[in-house]
């Protein structure tokens, strides 16, 4: 819609005017770009004999109460700055303005409501019903400059205080192409005659300013559920904060929700039925609550619609954010921090990201963030992005074989350094495993295979039981759909018996890892990596039955193939050096026992950072060999970094937390009996 205003006495007299009094429908024709407004029938207003009125919230506002206070509060005629709105699309930015629009009438102010899309028409309407010449108007619009100077100065000599609001201003250059809209020589101006609230999804305050900018978020607890309610045209929710926790207090969501309960009401008699319904798809909100059409104020009413279109916005200022914001809303899924260090150039470069140089990743970040698509924060010291979980998950859920490219992208950066992050990478694998079975289909290598990583990663996480369990039906899928000897089959058998190690199920776990030595062997021979890398966990089973000796033979000839190899610093090669100076360690030879793990460390931290989980085991053994020769003063240093470090990268109840704990006070206790 163009242009809704509530204008007091002054009234172009031409053939658009309406005198007298309105009753019903009112539905004006304009002579300026065939624009059309209808208004609903109401009851007529005391002064004017035209009313072209604001949208109106159907619900009460909640949760912006504060907002709108500093709004009311800086709303005056003459007001020295406009006022900007900003956030993501479905944040309720319309909402916000269409409250204070509605406070402003009830103080007798006139309300101009327009849309950047078609802003040069609509403000010559402005000033055509402020008293300006239709006919002037018409001269005005191939004159965009001289038009806007025009329009102000009816605006500026409005004999009654006005509100100018500037709706969906998303694409900021169409309030002035040539200059920062912020400047205040196009269509957003401050006026004497009134006050200017502009919204928008572009979150730049250098864009805007001096304006005041005003970022409008989601709403939180009780205001969501209320929200949620309101719509549903229910006074109480039972069930309701479980939905509005799901939905993220999303506005947008809440709202769909809320139609879905009032209008589905068979079907979902209550909010956990709803709940219980979207909690696997959240794309079932947009199918439940409406038809899709191809309109954009539609558009703008769906979940799928508001990220779409601020994809596209952003897409039109800097390509390469769209596929950047596909490989985030994977990588940081269940709104999990990415750190900037797992994107890295060199593993982001594929089809679509294949020119991203740093000042490139760069300015797509800052894009995103911009757009509200993308947060920034600190994290444990160090730089993260964050993606509210409701917009990754409805990127997610429209991801299509187009986007292959991007979910290769995000395996690729999750295996790269893989088991640094993995409360990340558990969500993660979990979020391409849904999105890759949509796909392929379930029965394809790549969904089984992060399925497998998904179970994995809970495993190191701790929940073994569950990860085991999990594992034994990736192993059985992956046997009836690919086969006992296709290599994701074996990768999956290979990490079961990781898990049944870790329960200490050492005969079952070693049983699994002797066959898949045979069935590698065959398969990709006796030299592949992954043949390796079994081999290795056979001599560690060993170990761990009490056979040293066998183990250390086993261990030995394995890195002496390594070497041969010249892959001393493979992944896999290091923990045969590190299972091999255990051995020696525990045979009193302390001096190689420590050389070797030293060796480890150094590689660990030039490959995979100072705090990866498996440099910090490295140092939890240093500390292991300080103990063992004696040196208690050491040895508790040196575990009580490693507690630190397994705090904070594992977290506080993680098992192998609770392991370094364990041997520090060990240590103390050494000490203390001198």
């Amino acid at each position: 819609m163009g242009v809704m205003a509530s204008p007091p006495e002054a009234h172009n007299r031409n053939a658009n005017d309406v005198q007298g009094a309105v009753y019903g429908q009112l539905l004006q024709v304009r002579d300026i770009h065939g624009g059309v407004t209808v208004n609903a029938a109401q009851a007529p207003p005391p002064v004017a004999d035209v009313s072209l009125d604001p949208p109106r919230p159907a619900t009460p506002v909640r949760g912006r109460e504060e907002l709108l206070r500093t709004l009311r509060g800086a709303m005056e005629r003459g007001a020295p700055v406009p006022h900007v709105l900003t956030g993501p699309g479905g944040f309720g930015k319309t909402t916000v303005a269409a409250a204070l629009a509605e406070h402003a009438r009830s103080a007798g102010w006139t309300v101009f409501w327009v849309r950047p899309d078609a802003i040069l028409p609509s403000m010559l309407e402005v000033a055509v019903e402020l008293g300006g010449s239709r006919q002037e108007a018409e001269r005005f619009g191939a004159a965009p400059r001289s038009a806007a100077r025009w329009v102000w100065r009816h605006l500026d000599a409005a004999p009654r205080p006005w509100l100018l609001v500037i709706d969906n201003a998303d694409q900021p250059e169409l309030l002035d192409p040539e200059n920062r809209p912020g400047e205040q020589r196009g269509w957003m101006r401050s006026s004497p005659g009134g006050f200017v609230l502009v919204t928008s999804r572009v979150d730049d305050p250098a864009l805007w300013a001096p304006a005041d900018v005003h970022r409008v978020g989601v709403l939180e607890g009780g205001e969501a559920v209320a929200a949620l309610a309101d719509h549903a045209g229910l006074s109480e929710l039972p069930g309701g904060t479980g939905l509005a926790e799901r939905l993220g207090g999303v506005p947008l969501a809440l709202s769909l929700a809320g139609r879905i309960l009032a209008t589905h009401g068979i079907l979902f008699p209550d909010a956990n039925s709803l709940l219980e319904r979207v909690d696997g798809d959240i794309s079932e909100l947009d199918q439940l609550a409406a038809p899709v059409t191809d309109t954009d104020s539609d558009e703008r009413r769906q979940l799928s619609g508001v990220w779409d279109l601020s994809l596209r916005l952003v897409a039109a200022k800097e390509p390469l954010s769209a596929p950047l914001l596909k490989v985030l809303s994977v990588l940081g899924a269940n709104a999990a921090a990415v750190p900037l260090r797992r994107l890295p150039l060199s593993e982001l470069a594929d089809g679509t990201l294949a020119d991203l140089d740093e000042v490139g990743l760069v300015r797509a970040i800052n894009a995103l963030v911009v757009h509200g698509l993308v947060t920034v924060g600190q994290r444990s010291g160090e730089t993260s992005l964050r993606l509210h979980p409701l917009v990754s998950e409805t990127i997610r859920a429209n991801l299509g074989l187009e986007s292959l490219s991007q979910l290769e992208t995000a395996q690729r950066l999750l295996e790269w350094r893989a088991d640094h992050d993995l409360a990340l990478e558990m969500g993660a694998h979990s979020a391409l495993h849904t999105v890759l079975s949509r796909l392929h289909g379930p029965a394809h290598p790549a969904p089984i295979r992060a399925k497998m990583l998904f179970h994995r990663a809970v495993s190191q996480l701790g929940h073994r039981e569950e990860a085991e369990q999990g594992l034994r039906s990736v192993v059985s899928q992956s046997s009836s759909d690919l086969g006992d000897t296709h290599p994701e089959t074996l990768r999956a058998q290979h990490a079961l018996a990781d898990a049944l190690r870790a329960l200490d199920r050492i005969d079952e776990a070693e049983e699994i890892y002797r066959a898949v030595v045979g069935k590698r062997e065959s398969v990709l021979g006796p030299l592949h990596p992954e043949t390796l890398s079994s081999r290795q966990q056979v001599a560690l089973m060993v170990a761990l039955r009490g056979d040293l000796d066998s183990a250390e033979e086993d261990f030995r000839a394995l890195w002496q193939t390594y070497e041969e190899l010249s892959l001393q610093d493979d992944r896999i090669a290091l923990y045969t050096l590190e299972n091999l100076s255990f051995l020696r360690m525990h045979k009193g030879d302390h001096d190689a026992a420590e050389e070797g793990f030293r060796k480890v460390r150094q590689e660990r931290i030039r490959a995979l950072g100072r705090n990866h989980p498996v440099t910090v085991e490295a140092d939890y053994n240093l500390a292991r060999v300080a103990f063992a020769r004696g040196d208690h003063t050491v040895a508790a240093a040196a575990f009580r970094e490693v507690v630190e470090l397994r705090e904070e990268i594992l977290g506080k109840d993680n098992p192998r937390t609770e392991q370094a704990r364990e041997w520090l006070e060990k240590v103390r206790q050494a000490l203390s009996e001198g």
